[in-house]
C-alpha cells in the first residue's frame, strides 16, 4: 500500500487522503500539524544576519543537506527540518530548488514526520530505470530513501511522480532496510545507482567505535535489498556519502571517494559490492562548522558538486533573535587530484558563484605599498577574494576583512582559533575566501584544505586591507563584491 504524505497545492491528492484517513485520522493530523510553510511566505530575507549568498529556510531551523538531486533542469535541495520552530526538533525534508545551485526557492516541506516517528537524513535518486515501476507518463520517477526516527531506527522510501513537489511513502512508511542490529540510531542512508553491475547500491551507517561500521546492500527494484559487505573503520560517523570521481581529471582512471559527516575520507575502488582502500584515512575539513555535506545525484555536467550544512548553536542568528537558524555552505565541485603525498580530495567553489559578481576588482605583481593603497578605495559587504603570494621572509601576513583577520604564518591560515593548512607549493601560496554577512569559508591552495566558520562582523565596516611584518611578494589580488541571490518576489 502506498500512502500520501504531502499534498499541498495538489487537489487531486485530497481524495486519495480522505480515503486512506479514513483508516488512519492520524495521518493526516501529523501532516497538517508539520505542512507549516504557509506562514512562511512573509517573511523576507533582509534580516540583518541573513546570508545573502548562502541557502537559509526563510524561517526556522535547518541542518543536514538530504536528498541532493538533478532532474529536467533542477537541482533539488532537501534538507533536515524543523517546521515549528528555530531550535532542532521535529525532523521533517524542507524543500527547495534551483536552476543553477546558487539562487534558490523554497517549496513546501516535503517528507513529514508520521507514525510517531521523524525524519532523517537521506538521499534522493532519479529512477531512469523505472525499478519502483511507479512511473506514468514521460516524467521520471524520483526515489528518497530515508531513515524513519523512532526507535529502533529504520530506513525506509518514499517517491514523487511529480518532480519533487508532493511524496508518497513507500509501503505505509515500513521498512525497506530493516534495523540491522548494531545501534538503534542506524541512520542516513546513501543510494545510487551503478552502472557497471545494473544494480542499486545503498552506503549505510550502522556502528560507532573501535571499529565503527558501514554496511552495503544491493538491490534490483529499490525495495529488496541485500546485504553485501561491510566496511569498518575507527572514524566513520553518520551520513556517509560515496561517490566515484576522476583522478586528476582523467575519466579512464577513477577512484571511489568515502566520507563520513566530519568529512574523513578514504579513496579506493568499488565492484558494485565491497568498497576497499589502502586503509589511510584523511582530513577533508579544518573549520569548526561544516558537517554532514552530501552531494547531487544525476549531475547533468560531470561535476560532482557538495553542499554541507554550516552547523553552530545556538549560532550567531540565534543570538541576533533571527527568525531562521543555521546555513548551508556555499556549492562547491570536489575533484581527485595527485600531489606530493598521494591522491587527495580538493574542494572549491561552483563556478556558478560568477553570476553574483556585482564590482570587481585586480590587481597584479604590485608592492605592497601601492596594493595597499588601491585597496583603501574599495568598499565590500560581501566577498569573493583570490589572492596569490609567496611568503618571502614575511613571518605574519595579515588580510582584514571589514575588520576580521585572517592571519597566514607556520605556512597555515588562521581566523579566530581556527586552522586552515596552506603550505607553499612550489614556493607560492594561493587562497580564496568567501565572506558572508556571519560566516567565512576559506580554500587554500586551490582548496587543497578548506574550512567554514561562523564569524562575527562589524555590520558597518566595508574596509579590504593587506600588511605583514617582511617582505614578500604579491602575485595577484582579485576582490568581486557579490549581490544577493534572494531575488524579489
Amino acid at each position: 500500500m502506498y500512502l500520501s504524505v504531502c499534498a499541498y497545492s495538489n487537489p487531486a491528492s485530497d481524495v486519495q487522503d480522505a480515503v486512506i484517513d479514513s483508516k488512519n485520522a492520524n495521518t493526516r493530523m501529523e501532516r497538517e500539524k508539520y505542512q507549516t510553510f504557509e506562514s512562511y511566505l512573509d517573511v523576507g530575507y533582509d534580516q540583518p544576519l541573513r546570508p545573502q549568498f548562502h541557502f537559509t529556510s526563510r524561517k526556522n531551523w535547518l541542518n543536514d543537506g538530504n536528498g541532493m538531486v538533478y532532474y529536467d533542469g533542477e537541482y533539488h535541495l532537501f534538507f533536515q527540518h524543523n517546521p515549528l520552530g528555530v531550535q532542532w526538533g521535529n525532523m521533517t525534508w524542507g524543500h527547495a530548488v534551483s536552476k543553477d545551485m546558487v539562487h534558490w526557492q523554497q517549496l513546501p516541506h516535503a517528507i513529514m514526520p508520521y507514525n510517531g516517528g521523524t525524519i532523517y537524513s537521506g538521499t534522493a535518486v532519479v529512477d531512469d530505470h523505472n525499478s519502483l515501476g511507479m512511473q506514468t507518463n514521460d516524467t521520471k520517477t524520483l526515489v528518497a530513501c530515508f531513515t524513519f526516527a523512532k526507535e529502533p531506527f529504520y530506513q525506509a522510501m518514499a517517491y514523487s511522480t511529480d518532480k519533487g513537489r508532493t511524496f508518497t511513502l513507500v509501503n505505509n512508511g515500513l521498512s525497506v532496510v530493516p534495523n540491522q542490529g548494531y545501534d538503534e540510531g542506524e541512520r542516513d542512508p546513501k543510494i545510487f545507482w551503478h552502472h557497471a553491475t545494473k544494480k542499486w547500491v545503498m552506503v549505510l551507517w550502522v556502528k560507532r567505535g573501535t571499529p565503527g561500521k558501514v554496511l552495503f546492500f544491493n538491490s534490483d527494484n529499490l525495495t529488496d535489498w541485500k546485504r553485501v559487505s561491510e566496511f569498518d573503520r575507527d572514524w566513520v560517523f553518520e551520513c556517509m556519502d560515496f561517490v566515484e570521481l576522476p583522478v586528476d581529471g582523467n575519466n579512464d582512471n577513477k577512484k571511489w571517494l568515502l566520507y563520513d559527516a566530519s568529512f574523513d575520507y578514504e579513496i579506493g575502488t568499488f565492484n558494485g559490492k565491497t568498497f576497499t582502500t589502502d586503509g589511510v584515512s584523511h582530513r577533508g575539513e579544518w573549520g569548526n562548522n561544516y558537517y554532514a555535506a552530501q552531494t547531487f545525484n544525476n549531475s547533468p555536467d560531470g561535476r560532482t558538486v557538495m553542499i554541507g550544512w554550516m552547523r553552530g548553536e545556538p549560532g550567531p542568528f540565534m543570538d541576533a533573535k533571527m527568525p531562521f537558524n543555521q546555513q548551508m555552505g556555499f556549492p562547491c565541485s570536489i575533484e581527485l587530484r595527485t600531489t606530493s603525498e598521494g591522491i587527495r580530495l580538493f574542494r572549491q567553489p561552483v563556478r556558478e558563484i560568477e553570476t553574483l559578481y556585482a564590482q570587481s576588482y585586480s590587481f597584479a605583481n604590485l608592492p605592497l605599498s601601492e596594493l595597499a593603497e588601491k585597496l583603501a578605495g574599495i568598499e565590500a559587504e560581501l566577498i569573493d577574494l583570490s589572492v596569490e603570494f609567496e611568503p618571502g621572509e614575511a613571518e605574519k601576513i595579515q588580510l582584514n576583512l571589514r575588520g576580521l583577520s585572517i592571519d597566514y604564518k607556520d605556512e597555515a591560515f588562521f581566523v579566530n582559533d581556527n586552522k586552515t593548512p596552506a603550505k607553499p607549493v612550489n614556493g607560492k601560496v594561493k587562497v580564496r575566501i568567501l565572506l558572508d554577512k556571519a560566516s567565512i569559508e576559506i580554500f587554500a591552495n586551490e582548496g587543497a584544505a578548506a574550512s567554514a566558520n561562523y564569524v562575527n562582523i562589524d555590520p558597518a565596516n566595508r574596509t579590504i586591507s593587506l600588511s605583514a611584518d617582511k617582505n614578500f611578494i604579491i602575485h595577484s589580488f582579485v576582490v568581486h563584491e557579490l549581490s544577493s541571490i534572494w531575488r524579489t518576489e
